[in-house]
């Protein structure tokens, strides 16, 4: 799954959710930076703060996220980003790595 005893790294979680608003669907991508995974006995994402940003599931990518977390969040290097699947219900049951375009289209697929 993941290693959480990485030392002094960044973490990125994104945690995805879809808001649909009258007829037409705005999607968001809840980017939460800033924290630390725990173990306690199930693992929890601590601390940090939440970003809320309007996204098009057609138009983003790998690249376009990297540059989302450089240019409006303001980080130049991050080393590991999860995404979590908003229907389960703990981190421990559904937390991948989002690392290339087609770790982006899994999680596309979850919208």
């Amino acid at each position: 799954m993941f290693n959480m005893s990485v030392g002094c790294c960044f973490f990125l979680l994104l945690l995805i959710t879809l808001v649909v608003m009258s007829i037409e669907e705005e999607y968001h991508i809840n980017l939460r930076v800033g924290g630390k995974f725990i173990c306690d006995p199930h693992v929890r994402y601590l601390g940090g703060e939440m970003v809320r940003l309007k996204e098009d599931p057609d138009t983003i990518s790998y690249f376009e996220l990297c540059k989302i977390v450089k240019d409006r969040l303001g980080f130049n290097n991050v080393q590991l980003i999860y995404f979590h699947v908003f229907s389960s219900r703990t981190l421990q049951d559904n937390l991948r790595v989002v690392w290339n375009d087609s770790s982006i289209i899994d999680m596309i697929n979850y919208w």
